[in-house]
């Protein structure tokens, strides 16, 4: 093998680990329900914020 061949295969073995070492640390037990909350709060967030435009509608729709 040439040089230019080993330095490939040597940054292709790199980051296939970084990779390796990223799923691991997302899918582990505390950094997953750690991932879900902000999730969670989002869909709470768009909630609240649909109920708040809705009552702004209707306030618009009965000043008319």
């Amino acid at each position: 093998m040439d040089m230019a061949s080993v330095f490939y295969l040597g940054v292709t073995v790199l980051l296939f680990l970084i990779f390796v070492v990223i799923v691991a640390r997302t899918y582990r037990g505390k950094n997953r329900v750690r991932g879900e909350e902000a999730k969670y709060r989002m869909m709470e967030d768009g909630i609240k914020n649909k109920d708040e435009e809705t009552a702004k509608e209707d306030v618009h729709v009965r000043r008319k």
